[in-house]
Order: C-alpha cells, then structure tokens, then sequence
C-alpha cells in the first residue's frame, strides 16, 4: 500500500471557494464552518493520519470541527472524521460534493448549530484554527457538546488526533484506557 504522499498539493487557497456558497436552509456563513489550514498543518495531516490514508489525496474542504474531505487518487470525495477516525465516501466527484453542500448534509458534516453554540460561548478559533476535542467522541464520555471543543491550531489537532487514534485503533469497544499526556 502507498501511504500518502507529499507530491500533492493541497486543493485550497487562502480562500476557499466554499466561503460563499448558501447551503439549503442555513443562514451561518462558510466562513465559520470552514477553515484554512497552514501548510505545515496539512502536512501533519498527512503524516499523523498516514496509517489510516495510506493513497496520496488532495484536501478539498476543511470543517472548522477538524474534520477533512478529500479526493484521494482513486477518486471520489470521502470525509475524514478527525474525531472517531471514521472515513466515508460522500460523493464520486468534487462536483457532486460541491451540489451536496446545498442540502441537509451539510448539519451532518458541519454541525453548524453547534457551531453557532461555540461561537456564542465565546470559542472563536483565529486563522489556521479549528476545535478540537477535551475527550475525543470515540469514547464514552466524549461529547459533541460546547464544554468539549476548545479552539487550538490546526497543526496540533491533526498531530494529537492522529496519534491519539492510531494508538486505539485494534482496541475492542469498551476497553479500558488511560491517556498520560506529556509537556
């Protein structure tokens, strides 16, 4: 198997063309449910989820909630849940994907009422930023709720998240884990 190489370049610019589309019955911008990581942040992406997208890909869209989709060699656009390390083909081209931002999928993919909730909490991420999770959704008690998403640079989500998931990866449901975090 080929793990993901550097000889692509990520699909985005500075400005994604995302920002101005109005999904189906939304009034929240793309601009807060998107967001543009640094190249050293996909880099990492590359590196830390390697183990699980092992075929070179070109991003297409990153969530603010941390989560990619992507075009990988093979084809199709597939989103990677940062979160529980879930992939799933959502559609069989960037076309297709675009036009499925215009429906319900997208509070599926976005989440942007609780988006709207973080926002409101005064969680804002800065440039290069996204959340990320206090307790990953993997388990238990790991919760798609304000008090569990604090904003952090996208470099280190991808880093932790990937580490962190990889290492749980042949792990039976309901194992028991303790995660000593480091300085």
């Amino acid at each position: 198997m080929e793990s993901c190489g550097e000889d692509h370049r990520p699909r985005h610019n500075r400005r994604s063309p995302y920002n101005d589309l109005r999904p189906y019955n939304m009034s929240h911008k793309w601009s807060s449910l998107t967001f543009v990581p640094s190249d050293e942040a996909v880099q990492q992406l590359r590196e830390s989820w390697s183990w699980l997208l092992r075929e070179p890909f070109v991003p297409v869209l990153f969530s603010v909630l941390g989560d990619v989709f992507f075009e990988p060699r093979s084809g199709g656009v597939w989103w990677l849940n940062a979160g529980t390390a879930e992939v799933s083909r959502v559609a069989g081209s960037a076309e297709e994907f675009q036009s499925l931002l215009g429906t319900d999928l997208v509070h599926d993919w976005f989440m942007p009422d609780l988006v709207e909730r973080l926002h409101g909490a005064g969680k804002r991420p800065s440039p290069g930023e996204c959340f990320t999770y206090v307790t990953l959704p993997v388990f238990k008690e790991g919760t798609y709720e304000v008090s569990n998403l604090n904003p952090v640079n996208a470099r280190e989500h991808f880093a932790l998240t990937g580490h962190i998931l990889q290492e749980l990866r042949e792990l039976p449901d309901g194992a028991r884990v303790r995660i000593n975090v480091a300085s």
